[in-house]
Parts: structure tokens; C-alpha cells; sequence
């Protein structure tokens, strides 16, 4: 991730303690883990913490950070340097729409990923009210802010239709981002959620 999207993420996660809760979330996703876990995207590798004893956690992002099985990766390389059927357990959130080549990291996804194992993938739903304000609200940023954004949209419906092209969904949830959660709990219906989070297995 470029500094733009550094500052941005380390603003979003703080906000209103959603960096505690949206880890706390992933983890209970995810249940009891056992082996190598590897975070795409990881940002600073604080999913780490939220993890059990039995899991071991690999991250990989583009920030100059080091922790132990941390790599530097620009994913815009359409490669995970890691060998074939390596992990038994991926998270893969917030990440894809950033990416210029979201289909060859799904690939490479399924690739380095165990036979048995599972994936977590969560994808913006561009029909929130996040999203609607944006729109509405936000000035129009200038390109060299804008490249660090979102470069492709999903609903729900299409999400999971690309989550499908690797993988078999088992289980699905909405997440709520911490304004919908001090603010407007009462419009908390899952198509209008900021995030789709779904848990996959290889087909």
C-alpha cells in the first residue's frame, strides 16, 4: 500500500475503536485456527494479536513495516511469493478493490492456499449509504489521491459472483463500519452494509 493509503487506513481503523472491533470480527469469522495463516494486505499485522496460539500468522503488503513472516509485496505484481498449497488459512479483507489485477490475486489466492483450507474475502458494497454519501457529500480528489482508492465496485450480488470464480462460499455475513454503529443503527439491513465478508473453500 502506497503512504496515501497507509494514513488513510490507520484514520479508519482508529475511528471510534473499529480497528479492535473489525480484528475481534475477522478472528470470530474465522473460529479456531490451526496452522499458517496468511493476511493479504495485511497494513501493520495486527490481526496477529487477535489470533490463537495455534496459529501461525504470515502478512504481506507494500509498507515498510518488519515483524516476524512479514514480506514486502507490491500485489500489483500479480504474484504471492509463497509456494503452491502453503496455507491452511487466508484473509484476504479490504484489499482486492485497491488492486489493478484483483483476478490474478484471487488466483494466486487459490493457488498458495491447502487443499482443505479456507479463505475469508471481504469486498465494499458500493450500494451502501457510505458510499451514497460519498458520492453526494465528498469532493471530487485530484488523480494522485484518487490511485490509491478503489479501483473496482462490487453489490453484494456481483461479490460474491467473483469470490465464486475460485472459490465455493460456505458461509456469508454483512459488516457495519462504525458510523452506521454510533449513528444509524436503526438502518442496519444487510444490503445496505459497507462491507460483504465471505468465507470460502476451494471448489
Amino acid at each position: 500500500m502506497s503512504k496515501k493509503i497507509e494514513t488513510n487506513m490507520s484514520y479508519y481503523l482508529s475511528l471510534h475503536g473499529y480497528e479492535d472491533h473489525r480484528y475481534r470480527f475477522i478472528a470470530n469469522f474465522f473460529g479456531a485456527i490451526r496452522g499458517k495463516l496468511l493476511d493479504i494486505g495485511c497494513h501493520k499485522g495486527g490481526l496477529r494479536n487477535y489470533l490463537g496460539e495455534n496459529a501461525e500468522y504470515f502478512g504481506i503488503d507494500g509498507l515498510d513495516i518488519n515483524f516476524a513472516n512479514y514480506r514486502k509485496v507490491d500485489l500489483n505484481d500479480k504474484i504471492i511469493p509463497f509456494p503452491d498449497k502453503f496455507f491452511d488459512v487466508i484473509n484476504c479483507s479490504a484489499v482486492l478493490e485497491h488492486l489493478f489485477y484483483p483476478c490474478e490475486i484471487l488466483c494466486e489466492a487459490r493457488r498458495v492456499l491447502k487443499d482443505n483450507g479456507v479463505i475469508l474475502i471481504a469486498l465494499p458494497n458500493d450500494k451502501s449509504l457510505n458510499m451514497l454519501f460519498s458520492f453526494f457529500f465528498l469532493p471530487i480528489q485530484p488523480y494522485d489521491e484518487l490511485i490509491s482508492q478503489h479501483h473496482w465496485q462490487f453489490s453484494i450480488k456481483t461479490a460474491r459472483e467473483f469470490v465464486e470464480k475460485e472459490f465455493k462460499i460456505i458461509k456469508e455475513a454483512p459488516e457495519f463500519g462504525p458510523l452506521y454503529r454510533r449513528y444509524l443503527p436503526f438502518l442496519k439491513f444487510r444490503f445496505l452494509c459497507t462491507e460483504w465478508f465471505m468465507l470460502g473453500i476451494k471448489k
